[in-house]
């Protein structure tokens, strides 16, 4: 059997030609993982056996094998939205031409059994927050049917440790789309075998550093009535999924959307739970009066009031801040006290959202406002979405895959406390096509999710571990960030690997090299 070791920031492909066999050195804070790839010249059958023995791994450590599966790229990101067959135009920021295939998928091998294919693995090493630093030479044996290969790797640990997720100092959001995991799963919602596939993707987000979690909304009842408010909402279900995500370690719980604009230049927004209904309106002021009452009585009924936050609009833009401003009044005075978190494409909400989630493109466009919004101590995150595509850095499948962790450093660099991407778990209906059909045309490869689907929920996805080993990096900068001279120690490093979300170096190797050298600054 003949290997390569490759970098967990670098993608590898089923045609990836073996050069040279090869030894590799991970590196790692205490409480963090580290991972790499290996690919492979054996072509496995279904259900062929592997097996892996480690030798002289430090205690508090743990090595966990995925196999890698091939995960397919229908078109290429287009060179402003969507996706394009136009090879031409875009070649300078993609990888490969259009259709191809990568390794993206890690399922998880936990029957010594391989699916058919060529074998490619990923291996990740969890490092204890206990464990003694120190420099360590590992041999890992992969025996895979009758063949035997020892991988010759090196684990460095460092003294400097990743908190907790308790103690987080950057959070995340992924959004959860709770009645797609029903018919992605073909369970009936809200059912104990929705409960626990639910519990399986909780347990993923906690594992990726996720701690910010989006409720479903309350469901709208309407009354058999002559009386004029012939309606309520039900909050039971956000209830019981609110008091599920605190029990496994969610940090905030964040009450869903309420409004959407139905085109890009709409003054208002219309209500999602009666779309003829503006927000503005008098019949809006109703609905929503006792929408967001009800809420409120969910939260205080289970002393939810310190690790609850609401949503309004999804993306408000500039022609409709006004009702923004106005729905958040009327939230405001029926949830007095609570913080309001939005992704949002304007800066015209002073006064009216707590955290401003920016869009990538959106913070850069309008820098200078944003950094002033802060300097005041507004709080901003930052986040990605399918608009714009382009060179703009985005977690992709037709990109370097060092892209999928650089945000991670630009929220760091721009002093951005957390980061949102909406595109969990949104999946098409083949499985492992990365491109999502709208119904009237594709998102870019990859955009709408990074986990994929498997016979226990879900299973990680290369972009997904990548987005886990960010959020490590965004604790590690932090860090530094409290040394004395710390943060221009910090904004150096970056700009070595990352300028701004179009202007960065795609090489694994540097990324590797400039986290060594954070860890060495920190010891």
């Amino acid at each position: 059997m003949k290997y390569q070791i490759f970098s967990d920031n670098e993608w590898i492909y089923p045609d990836t030609p073996i050069e040279q066999e090869n030894s590799w050195e991970l590196y790692s804070a205490r409480g963090a993982d580290v991972c790499c790839q290996v690919l492979t010249d054996i072509v496995a059958e279904e259900g062929e056996s592997i097996s892996v023995r480690v030798k002289d791994l430090p205690k508090e450590c743990e090595l966990v094998v995925y196999q890698l599966e091939i995960a397919t790229v229908k078109e290429n990101s287009g060179l402003e939205i969507g996706t394009t067959k136009d090879y031409e135009s875009v070649k300078h920021f993609v990888t490969r031409k259009a259709p191809f295939e990568l390794y993206d998928i890690t399922r998880l091998i936990d029957n010594g059994k391989l699916s058919a294919g060529r074998v490619a693995l990923y291996l990740r090493v969890n490092v204890g927050a206990a464990a003694e630093t120190g420099v360590y030479s590992i041999e890992t044996e992969l025996k895979i049917g009758r063949e035997i290969v020892t991988l010759p790797l090196t684990l460095q640990i460092f003294n400097t440790q990743i908190p907790t997720l308790d103690k987080a100092n950057f959070h995340m959001v992924n959004w959860i789309y709770y009645e797609k995991l029903a018919e992605d799963h073909g369970v009936e919602m809200w059912s104990d075998e929705y409960f626990e596939i639910l519990k399986a993707y909780l347990e993923n987000e906690l594992d990726m550093r996720t701690d910010y979690l989006m409720l479903p909304g309350g469901e709208l009842i309407t009354k058999d009535t002559d009386e004029k408010l012939n309606f309520d909402f039900d909050f039971s279900h956000v209830e019981k999924v609110g008091n599920l995500a605190l029990s496994m370690g969610f940090n905030c719980i964040m009450g869903g959307f309420v409004a959407r604009f139905r085109s890009w230049d709409d003054p208002d927004n219309f209500l999602l739970f009666n779309k003829n209904v503006t927000a503005t309106s008098f019949a809006g002021y109703m609905y929503l009066k006792r929408y967001f009452t009800r809420a409120w009585e969910c939260v205080c009924k289970n002393g939810w009031q310190d690790k609850y936050m609401q949503c309004l609009v999804d993306e408000p833009q500039f022609p409709s801040s006004m009702a923004y401003r106005a729905l958040s009044g009327i939230c405001r005075k029926c949830m007095p006290g609570v913080k309001i978190h939005d992704p949002v494409e304007t800066f015209k909400l002073e006064g009216a959202v707590d955290v401003w989630c920016v869009k990538q493109e959106t913070y850069e466009r309008y820098l200078r406002i944003f950094r002033e919004l802060q300097e005041v101590g507004e709080e901003i995150w930052l986040y990605t979405c399918g608009i714009p595509a382009g060179h703009m850095m985005n977690r992709v499948t037709d990109m370097p895959l060092t892209v999928s962790r650089m945000p991670f450093w630009m929220c760091c660099k721009y002093d951005a406390k957390g980061f949102l991407h909406w595109g969990y778990h949104a999946h098409n209906e083949a499985r492992n096509e990365t491109c999502y059909n709208t119904g009237g045309g594709y998102y870019p490869p990859g955009n709408s999710f990074v986990v994929y689907i498997d016979e226990k929920g879900v299973t990680y996805g290369v972009r997904a571990h990548a987005q886990r080993s960010g959020a490590y990096d965004a604790e590690l900068f932090k860090q530094l960030c409290q040394r004395e001279g710390g943060k221009e120690q910090m904004i150096s490093l970056i700009n070595r690997v990352c300028r701004s979300f179009v202007d960065y170096d795609t090489s694994a190797k540097l990324l590797d090299d400039v986290r060594h050298e954070l860890l060495t600054i920190l010891g």
